[in-house]
């Protein structure tokens, strides 16, 4: 063998016997140290938890609309036969079923009081009187005794009424403003001072003073959330301004007004209607438009019929439904485009002193309220902007005028707004049978009745207050609301 041939054998000897013992040795066995040196890389797998199912969120209960009657004065049975009384009756009107139902009654006898709907779907109700004031010409008069300044709330979810905190000053004819920030603003009902209620705190607190005290005047919110008070005493306006809590005086109008409405245009603008230059004179016709920008009252086109103690409802269509106020049954329309007041189809009873709400599917509910003779009404009916026309609806379950309304959401299964139907005849009938419970829900207190301490007021020789009342349901014997009675004038 040549000496290249041994070296090459040699070679690929050393190179096979190399990647035999490549081969040989074990993978696992190859990295002893390496496990040692850094075990943290190759840690024991843990088992990891079941995952404990997230719940479900609960639903929300489904919530339909239905309107809050409350307080007024109506005619009630008193030992001495019917009678005229101050009120703390609260009814529903469900407009999916056109009818009214009794609920729990409120805290407090009330009437002429103010009610505002909070940002939480309470309704705060402040103010007013629990005496009876016959009105005597076309609306109630300032002087009265008995002036409330306790407030309640109603809880949508129970439909119960509990005390809220007292007023700083007792007001009868008081206007309530919800404003942006979620408190409401209480003004006028014969004072001078504002005062603010907090929902969170349940409080409430004196802000500003006006130019003089108010009675039988208006607040409307404005778009800049300012609000514009106007008339029940002075002829110049003023505005509150929730940022410094404090009141402004802007534009004069043109007239005196007591008892007129105040609606908010679709543009920004106010309209101002009817209304009496003061207490116990006649109506107006003429309306004035207030314009936020300039802060000055103009002149607007005169309504069909002058109008006191009225209600005006803004609709859907931007148009304004002015409704009652006057000795008949005649209601009437205002085109902000047109600029001009036409007149509607008629009601189907005279009132003054009535409620008017803006239902959900753009229909009104105009609710109670005075006759010509100053009897309190139970009818209800409703204005159907598209025809023009308005239809009776369910008779309401307690005569009432001056009385508060409000536009209210609850559970649809809330049992409180429906009747407690009488239980079924059992098969097998007792010895002793049982009587059927009240179809009202709640138990009512036993009646109390208060006599008018105050002198009576002198009627108007062409009125005769209270005339014999027409035939109405009777309130349950078992809670005859609080028949605080004026004495019969001379």
């Amino acid at each position: 063998m040549t000496a290249g041939a041994s070296s090459r054998l040699m070679f690929w000897s050393r190179f096979l016997i190399a990647v035999a013992v490549l081969l040989a040795s074990p993978i696992a066995g190859a990295h002893p140290v390496h496990h040692k040196r850094h075990p943290q890389r190759h840690p024991p797998q843990k088992r990891r938890p079941t995952p404990t199912p997230t719940p479900s969120p609960r639903p929300t209960p489904a919530l339909s609309s239905v309107v809050l009657i409350a307080g007024g004065t109506g005619t009630v049975k008193a030992p001495t036969g019917e009678s005229p009384a101050v009120l703390d009756v609260a009814q529903i009107y469900d407009p999916a079923t056109g009818k009214f139902v009794l609920t729990r009654p409120m805290t407090t006898h009330r009437d002429r009081d103010a009610a505002v709907l909070l940002a939480d779907g309470r309704v705060l109700i402040v103010g007013g009187v629990d005496t009876v004031l016959v009105p005597l010409v076309s609306f109630p008069g300032p002087m009265m005794p008995w002036i409330l300044s306790s407030a309640e709330i109603l809880n949508p979810r129970d439909g119960k009424f509990s005390l809220a905190a007292k007023m700083k000053t007792s007001r009868d004819e008081p206007s309530a403003i919800l404003l942006k920030n979620g408190k409401a603003l209480v003004v006028g009902g014969g004072d001078s001072g504002g005062e603010l209620y907090d929902p969170k705190t349940n409080s409430f607190s004196a802000v500003g003073q006006m130019i003089d005290s108010r009675y039988g005047q208006t607040a409307t919110l404005l778009r800049n959330g300012k609000v514009l008070i106007c008339g029940g005493g002075p002829r110049v306006a003023e505005l509150y301004n929730p940022a410094t809590a404090k009141f402004t005086p802007t534009g004069k109008m043109r007239q005196n007004r007591i008892f007129h409405t105040s609606t908010l245009l679709p543009d920004g603008r106010v309209l101002i209607a009817g209304g009496s230059p003061y207490a116990r004179s006649s109506a107006l016709d003429t309306t004035e438009i207030y314009d936020p920008r300039t802060g000055i009252f103009r002149a607007g086109p005169k309504m069909k019929a002058p109008r006191a103690g009225h209600t005006a409802t803004l609709l859907k269509d931007g148009r304004v439904l002015i409704a009652g106020g006057r000795d008949d049954d005649s209601a009437e329309i205002y085109d902000p485009g047109l600029q001009r007041f036409t007149a509607t189809a008629h009601m189907t009873a005279s009132r003054i002193g009535h409620s008017a709400t803006l239902l959900p599917d753009g229909t009104v509910l105009i609710a109670g309220g005075w006759t010509p003779n100053y009897e309190a009404l139970a009818s209800a009916e409703i204005y159907d902007p598209v025809s023009g026309k308005f239809k009776p609806t369910g008779r309401m379950a307690q005569a009432c005028s001056g009385q508060v309304a409000v536009l209210i959401r609850v559970p649809e299964k809330a049992q409180w707004i429906h009747p407690v139907p009488p239980p079924k005849p059992s098969a097998n009938p007792s010895s002793s049978p049982t009587p059927n419970p009240s179809p009202s829900p709640i138990p009512n207190p036993s009646p109390s009745s208060t006599p008018n301490a105050g002198p009576s007021p002198t009627p108007s020789p062409s009125r005769t207050p209270f005339a014999s009342p027409s035939p109405r349901p009777n309130p349950s014997p078992s809670r005859t609301p609080n028949a605080v009675l004026s004495p019969t004038p001379s």
